[in-house]
């Protein structure tokens, strides 16, 4: 008598769980869909448009050929973009998520961690991308108006800051217990980085010593590559004496600083990997 069983077909052709690569995809879509519905996030969004255009208010004094110092500053500011929405979006919505435990069920579904920040990181990069074409196209519609010489150069620095920042904003969710605390609790650091990244007061206003000092924090980067790719000119020693590089000088010229947003995006995932929590904390 034959006693070998049968699985059912269904079994036999079992389903094999997405690749990670098309769990990304639905997740950054699902991100995409819940940041439009996010209020809040509505107000990430207006808040680098209102710091790149209070820049205008500054003096026009010219800084490099055709940009003078407000329009330095509001070049700047784009470099901002990814900082308000990575730290501001990542920190506020990874902590509701941790406390009405949606996290730890994404986490026992099988999708990896870095699919789960990947997600948000993506979406603020499709954002600040989306921001930065706004102020881009106001800038080019201005008297003096221009293109940026390098749009790679350009599109590198969104895409760095979006990363980084949006890490450095999952740094700040074991501190907070909702999400309402976690808003509190990144406005101090994030207006700290924006105000020295030159968006609002120029770097170039501040002495050698504390520019050089300036230039090592994770907002002031971007900010110069942006600088860079518009007036295709050699800012990253500061805009004072800078000379105009071609494409290949100015992306050994741009080396350095993104060296440094890749030093802190390893030091900030590490540190995430070490401290981000999955439960919700404990009253």
């Amino acid at each position: 008598m034959n006693t070998t069983t049968t699985r059912p077909a269904e079994t036999r052709s079992a389903r094999r769980a997405p690749g990670t690569a098309r769990q990304l995809l639905r997740l950054t879509r699902m991100e995409f869909t819940l940041f439009v519905r996010y209020k809040t996030a509505w107000m990430f969004l207006a808040l680098p448009l209102f710091f790149s255009f209070m820049a205008l208010q500054l003096p026009d004094d010219e800084v490099v050929p055709g940009f003078g110092l407000g329009e330095m500053a509001m070049l700047s500011s784009i470099g901002s973009i990814s900082l308000i929405l990575g730290m501001g979006h990542a920190s506020n919505v990874f902590t509701a998520r941790r406390e009405s435990l949606a996290l730890k069920r994404f986490r026992v579904s099988g999708v990896s961690q870095p699919v789960i920040f990947g997600g948000v990181i993506g979406v603020v990069a499709v954002f600040s991308l989306a921001i930065a074409l706004i102020i881009g196209g106001f800038i080019a519609a201005m008297p003096n108006g221009t293109l940026p010489r390098d749009p790679l150069m350009l599109l590198v620095a969104i895409l760095l800051g979006s990363v980084a920042f949006s890490l450095m904003g999952l740094l700040v969710t074991p501190l907070a217990r909702n999400a309402e605390s976690a808003q509190l609790a990144v406005m101090v650091p994030m207006l700290i980085l924006i105000f020295a990244g030159g968006g609002i007061i120029p770097l170039e206003a501040l002495p050698e010593g504390a520019r050089q000092f300036f230039s090592l924090i994770p907002s002031v980067p971007p900010g110069e590559l942006v600088q860079a790719a518009y007036t295709g000119y050699d800012v990253f020693g500061g805009a004072a004496g800078a000379e105009p590089k071609g494409f290949l000088d100015l992306w050994i010229a741009a080396l350095p600083s993104i060296g440094i947003m890749l030093a802190w995006i390893a030091v900030s995932a590490l540190a995430v990997r070490r401290f981000f929590r999955w439960d919700p904390r404990q009253p």
